[in-house]
C-alpha cells in the first residue's frame, strides 16, 4: 500500500475511532438521561448522575497512550499469564478484606498492587481478544483496503468501576419505563434512598417501581468492564459490551434506540455472543481459579423465575398489584434460602432484567430463537453475522425459516 494510502486509512481509523467515542458519550445520554429533575424519579437520579463525558475524555487516550509506551517493549507469555493470574488473586483479596473492614493498611496494599498491574492486563486481554474474534472471521474490510482485515471497533476495554443503572418500571405492569446512569461507589444505604425516592414519583394511578442495578460493563468506547469480577465474567463482558460496538454499523445497532423488542434483541444477542465467544477464550487461554459461594444443588432458579414472573404478570393483569408484590417478597425470601441473594425482587427488576431474553427473569421466545440461530449458523462468528442485520423478531423468524 502506497505512502498515501496509508495515511488516508489511518485519519479515517482515528476520524472513526473519535466518533465512536463521541457517540458513546450521546447514546450514554440518551439511553440513561437525567438531563434535570422534572419528577421524583429523575430528582433521585439527578443527584447522584454518571458523567460519561468526563469518563471518556479521562480514559479514551489510555490504549494508544500505553501502546506508544511499550512500542519496543512487552512480555513474555509466561509474564503475561502470571499478570492475569495475580491480578485475579488481588481481586479475591480485596474482596475479603472489604467484607471484613479489619486491615485497612494490607487492603490499600493489595489494591495498589493490582492497580499496577491493571495497564498490563488489560492490554494482554485486549490482544488475546482480538484474537478470538479474527478466528471466527468478524474482520472488517474497509472499501479501498479490502486487504486488510481490521477489527474494528478495536478491542478496547477499561477494568474499572461502571455506573449502576436506577430502572423505573409502572407498578401494574412489568415494563422499563426509564433508566438512569448513577455514580458507582454508592453504599446499600444511598441505594435503598434513591429507590424510596423514584418511587415517590407519580405517574399513573399506580405509580413506579424502582431498582438501582448493578452492571457488568458498558459499552461506553472504550468499554468499562468491571474490574472486580471473576476472570470468566469478566471476560464474558468484554466480549458482550463489544459486540455492542460492532453492531452500531449494522440495522441491529443501529435501532437501538428503538426500544422494546429491538433493545431486547441487540442485548439478547450480545449476551449470547458473549458467551459463546467467552467459552472459545477459554478453550485457549487457561482460566483462573477463584472462590465462589455455590448455591444449593438441585435448585431450577431459572425455571423458579420465569414461572414467577409469569405468576406475577397473571396478577398485574387482573390488577392484584399488591398481591403481585407480596409474592415477589416471598419468592425473594425463599430464592435467598437457597443460595440466591437477591436485594429486592420487584417490578423494574423484572423490566430491567427481561430485556436479556436468555436470563432467568425473562420469558421472551426470542431468547430460544436465538440459540436455535446460534445452532444454525455453526460458528459464534456466524450467528453475530447473521444477526446484526435483524431488527425485529419477525425478522429473525424469517432468517430462521419460520
Amino acid at each position: 500500500m502506497k505512502g498515501q494510502g496509508v495515511r488516508v486509512l489511518l485519519a479515517a481509523y482515528a476520524g472513526a475511532l473519535a466518533i465512536l467515542g463521541a457517540g458513546a458519550v450521546v447514546g450514554g445520554v440518551l439511553l440513561y438521561d437525567a438531563s434535570g429533575p422534572s419528577d421524583a424519579a429523575e430528582a433521585a437520579a439527578d443527584e447522584h448522575t454518571y458523567n460519561f463525558a468526563t469518563w471518556e475524555l479521562q480514559h479514551f487516550p489510555h490504549k494508544w497512550v500505553y501502546w506508544l509506551r511499550h512500542l519496543s517493549s512487552g512480555h513474555s507469555g509466561d509474564e503475561q499469564e502470571q499478570s492475569i493470574h495475580r491480578y485475579f488473586q488481588l481481586t479475591d483479596e480485596i474482596a475479603g478484606l472489604t467484607q471484613e473492614r479489619t486491615d485497612p493498611e494490607r487492603l490499600a496494599a493489595s489494591e495498589a498492587e493490582r492497580a499496577g498491574l491493571r495497564a498490563d492486563v488489560e492490554h494482554t486481554i485486549e490482544g488475546r481478544i482480538t484474537g478470538i474474534l479474527e478466528d471466527q472471521g468478524l474482520a472488517m474490510r474497509p472499501p479501498l483496503f479490502g486487504d486488510l482485515g481490521l477489527i474494528f471497533p478495536p478491542v478496547d476495554f477499561e477494568l474499572d468501576a461502571p455506573p449502576r443503572v436506577l430502572a423505573i418500571s409502572p407498578r401494574d405492569r412489568i415494563e422499563l419505563d426509564r433508566s438512569f446512569a448513577l455514580e458507582p461507589g454508592l453504599n446499600v444505604e444511598a441505594v435503598s434512598a434513591i429507590e424510596r425516592q423514584a418511587e415517590s414519583a407519580n405517574r399513573g394511578e399506580q405509580g413506579v417501581s424502582a431498582l438501582v442495578v448493578g452492571l457488568g460493563g458498558i459499552a461506553t468506547y472504550p468499554s468499562i468492564v468491571s474490574g472486580d469480577d471473576s476472570y470468566s465474567q469478566m471476560i464474558d463482558t468484554a466480549f458482550h459490551e463489544w459486540t455492542h460496538q460492532y453492531l452500531v454499523f449494522f440495522p441491529l445497532g443501529r435501532s437501538y434506540f428503538s426500544g422494546g423488542e429491538t433493545r431486547t434483541l441487540n442485548e439478547s444477542v450480545a449476551q449470547v455472543s458473549g458467551h459463546e465467544l467467552a467459552r472459545l477464550y477459554f478453550q485457549k487461554y487457561p482460566a483462573v481459579q477463584q472462590s465462589s459461594v455455590s448455591p444449593q444443588p438441585g435448585f431450577d432458579i431459572t425455571g423458579e423465575m420465569r414461572a414467577l414472573r409469569r405468576e406475577v404478570e397473571s396478577l398485574l393483569s387482573e390488577q392484584k398489584v399488591t398481591d403481585a408484590e407480596a409474592l415477589m417478597a416471598t419468592k425473594r425470601d425463599e430464592f435467598a434460602a437457597k443460595g440466591y441473594y437477591i436485594r429486592r425482587l420487584n417490578q423494574a427488576y423484572f423490566a430491567f432484567h427481561g430485556s436479556y431474553a436468555d436470563s432467568p427473569a425473562s420469558i421472551d421466545p426470542i431468547g430460544p430463537e436465538l440459540q436455535l440461530l446460534l445452532v444454525q449458523s455453526g460458528s459464534p462468528g456466524s450467528f453475530l453475522r447473521a444477526a446484526a442485520g435483524v431488527t425485529t423478531r419477525s425478522e429473525l423468524e424469517s432468517l430462521l425459516g419460520q
